[in-house]
């Protein structure tokens, strides 16, 4: 079975590939381990690849009481360990994903092989704070719909990359657990990793989607110069969720980055 108890609470989880070294693939606020489905594949043909729902995401435990960044973490701690998924490890994060890389990497430097941050959000400047506050409200009250207008409409546009995608993505957008995904945003309010960037130590490369309305490309570029030696690149069809928007030019960027044997 696809489940496992890590750091108290039931994760659903996939795991391929038969050999190489982990990869584990972190998804998006209001994402599940499908955001990952047109990437996962090409990866496990030479990675052991593992990806998991979040807490409060997908099919996994719909937690109720409020949890923080260093929480997300030592559930991704728990799931790799439950897994036997041993060390070096390759992350690959999207957006406020980022900041369990960050942290992960700051608890473990010699456990990390390298990372990616595709339109990373590594930490949250306390005026923005009040308004992801204010989403979590939102949500909570009038449900996944309420929350649409600000939050999924303004960052996947219908036309951006394959329709049926799009529509697969919004029907899991809105079947998220309005509660867990307003705890998430919380999280997000009081995490601020930044500090982390110029700390980076190991390979870096940061993605950006050229039609990320959400988090420009120019802004993810001027991040990337904030870590040492880092690698960027931009996705010229994809917008702000790139494993769905551009996910075959993202494996391609992916695999020429980590370098399989064969």
């Amino acid at each position: 079975m696809p489940w496992t108890t890590a750091n108290g609470v039931s994760i659903h989880y996939h795991l391929a590939g038969e050999r190489g070294p982990v990869v584990a693939l972190l998804h998006e606020m209001g994402g599940t381990l499908h955001s990952w489905d047109a990437v996962a594949g090409g990866l496990a043909e030479h990675f052991r690849v593992v990806r998991y729902d979040q807490r409060g995401a997908g099919l996994s435990e719909k937690v109720r009481k409020p949890f923080t960044n260093d929480d997300a973490v030592d559930d991704l701690e728990g799931v790799l360990k439950n897994l036997s998924l041993h060390p070096p490890y390759d992350f690959v994060c999207v957006a406020a994903a980022s900041t369990q890389v960050l942290r992960f990497l700051e608890r473990h430097p010699a456990d990390v092989r390298s990372i990616v941050l595709c339109n990373p959000a590594p930490g949250v400047d306390p005026s923005r704070a009040g308004a992801l506050v204010e989403r979590a409200e939102l949500a909570e009250r009038d449900g996944m719909r309420g929350v649409m207008s600000i939050t999924l409409d303004k960052s996947y546009a219908p036309d951006l990359g394959d329709r049926a995608a799009y529509e697969t993505y919004r029907g899991r957008y809105l079947a998220n657990d309005p509660v867990g995904f307003g705890l998430a945003h919380r999280m997000l309010a009081q995490t601020n990793m930044l500090y982390m960037l110029p700390r980076i130590g190991v390979p870096t490369m940061v993605v950006a989607g050229k039609h990320d309305t959400v988090r420009p490309p120019a802004g993810t570029e001027e991040l990337a110069k904030k870590i040492p030696g880092a690698r960027f690149e931009l996705i010229e069809e994809a917008g702000h969720f790139l494993p769905t928007t551009g996910p075959k030019t993202l494996l391609k960027l992916l695999l020429d980055f980590f370098k399989p044997d064969s």
